[in-house]
């Protein structure tokens, strides 16, 4: 009994004894200045380090650096974000790195910060690690705004075609690419403790499927065909067709070696047509045929008003080949209700007002604009007195009376192509222009000059215009009148009597063509013809 009253006391000791140095151990342990031993930040060793002795070492191994260290994420379609080490809560700053370091057995009890340390010993720490606080919905914004930078514009066609540089277009990954955002953030958080600078992900949850390029080939495939004009008369175009063609498995080839979100480009096969639509539209009306001017100073302000009026109703008239042109249909009855005033005009052999006066003026710079553009002349009269505004013979008067003989000044288009009025009215320097718009055919003969001026200098229009293609040689188109007299129907005074041409004269002045514009009196016989004749004014 004695032996086991002596072995209790001696354990009672025994047990004071450690009780005592567990107390002065925690007691030390809680009240030092220093950090445990085997405690780490990251994989710097602070054991035995004051605060001040952690900071030091820390900043000497770069912790600021780190600190300041933002990763530049890159990922699909070079679309990317910048992230903050210490926002995202990867990184601790250097304070608060220090701080967790000494918090290891130094934030509880004695007990509680000895058995802290006898832990520590056994299983050292990394405070970088065990305490880390990540943001992840700081990182998962960054993450998800990204991919939505990424995935617009990645909406749209299938695939574009551009026939120019002979290519499809497409992009892999149009419907939109599928990541793994926990995974792209696990990444993010690796390359932060890392201590990365930069990161490029581009893993995909799912890879884009293929385009179905037999399907597309199909849709695409076309022989070539040129464009043309309708053969309903209204030389509507209906435009080419591009040939088009591509390999099939060299798309597929190409589509497999993109990046998804790159685009893929594949080689077209291109047949082009010989005419395009733009080629047809580019004939119409681009070339000046014919073109006269004639002015009106002493004319008053009904007059002007009328001339004005027929122009408007000629202006941008369309006349196609082989339809004929009728100016009191198109100006139609000069009547109040239509707009026109009373002006002077040659009425039954003389001069009076009348409703619509002015209107042969529009029709004689008409009729003068289609002499010089080679075009056919259906009905035509001259006036009774020679006018005031042009040489004789390039006239032609209009009427429509209430009774009596319509006169009416008519052309057909005998050439190819349609041909287009337009008219210019300029009430400041009172003049009046024609111009007959249309196609000059490589057989036409090209106008630089219109000439329609007479021999005594009263009548002076003469324009020059630029070559419409310089490399074939350029013609003045000049309407020439020889002026005859000869008794009148009393025999007591005299009319006029023209006869005139249309000349086709070379740079070097030669005349290549002449062509007589008045009508045969007997076509059968070919004995003559009809010249115009011109009364002297009362």
């Amino acid at each position: 009994m004695k032996k086991f009253g002596a072995f209790l006391v001696f354990l009672l000791a025994f047990a004071v004894i450690i009780a005592m140095a567990g107390f002065f151990a925690g007691h030390w342990i809680s009240n030092s200045d220093e950090n445990l031993r085997y405690v780490y930040i990251g994989d710097i060793d602070v054991s035995g380090l004051t605060r001040d002795e952690t900071e030091q070492l820390l900043t000497s191994r770069g912790w600021k650096a780190r600190e300041e260290n933002t990763l530049t994420v890159t990922t699909l379609r070079g679309e990317s974000f910048t992230v903050d080490p210490v926002r995202s809560g990867v990184v601790a700053p250097m304070e608060n790195a220090v701080e967790r370091a000494y918090a290891v057995g130094h934030n509880g009890d004695l007990v509680s910060n000895l058995i802290t340390a006898v832990n520590v010993f056994l299983n050292p720490v990394d405070v970088s690690q065990t305490q880390q606080n990540i943001d992840t919905a700081y990182l998962d914004g960054l993450i998800e705004d990204c991919i939505q930078r990424v995935q617009t514009g990645l909406d749209g066609e299938e695939y574009t075609v551009d026939a120019q540089a002979g290519e499809m277009i497409m992009v892999k990954g149009r419907d939109g690419l599928s990541f793994d955002k926990a995974d792209f953030r696990a990444a993010v958080i690796a390359a932060l403790e890392a201590g990365q600078s930069e990161l490029s992900y581009t893993k995909l949850a799912s890879e884009p499927a293929a385009p179905d390029f037999e399907a597309i080939h199909t849709a695409l495939w076309k022989e070539p065909s040129d464009a043309y004009f309708t053969d309903d008369g209204t030389f509507t175009v209906v435009d080419e067709v591009v040939g088009c063609r591509f390999d099939t498995q060299e798309a597929l080839r190409l589509w497999n070696e993109a990046k998804p979100g790159e685009t893929v480009k594949i080689p077209l096969e291109i047949s082009w047509p010989n005419y395009t639509g733009e080629f047809l539209r580019g004939l119409l009306y681009r070339d000046l045929l014919g073109a006269c001017l004639t002015k009106f100073p002493n004319s008053g302000d009904n007059r002007r008003s009328n001339l004005k009026l027929c122009a408007e109703k000629i202006d941008e008239h369309i006349v196609y080949p082989g339809e004929t042109f009728s100016y009191n249909e198109v100006v139609g009855q000069r009547t109040e209700e239509a707009g026109f005033l009373p002006a002077p005009a040659y009425v039954d052999g003389d001069v009076k007002d009348e409703i619509g006066g002015g209107a042969c003026q529009v029709s004689s710079t008409l009729y003068a604009a289609t002499a010089f553009a080679f075009l056919e002349t259906v009905e035509r009269s001259c006036h009774v007195f020679p006018v005031n505004y042009m040489q004789r013979g390039t006239d032609a008067t209009v009427t429509i009376p209430a009774e009596g003989n319509v006169i009416d000044f008519k052309f057909r288009n005998n050439r190819n192509f349609p041909i287009k009025i337009r008219t210019y009215f300029n009430n400041e320097d009172s003049t009046i222009g024609v111009e007959i718009w249309g196609t000059l055919w490589p057989t036409d003969y090209m106008p630089v000059a219109f000439d329609n001026r007479d021999e005594y200098g009263q009548f002076d229009y003469y324009r020059t215009i630029d070559p419409a293609y310089p490399d074939r040689p350029g013609y003045t188109i000049k309407l020439k009148v020889d002026l005859y007299t000869a008794p009148d129907e009393t025999g007591e005074s005299y009319v006029y009597r023209t006869l005139t041409y249309r000349q086709v004269i070379d740079a070097q002045g030669n005349t290549v063509e002449e062509t007589v514009l008045n009508p045969l009196l007997h076509p059968d016989r070919q004995d003559g013809y009809a010249m115009d004749t011109y009364h002297l004014h009362p």
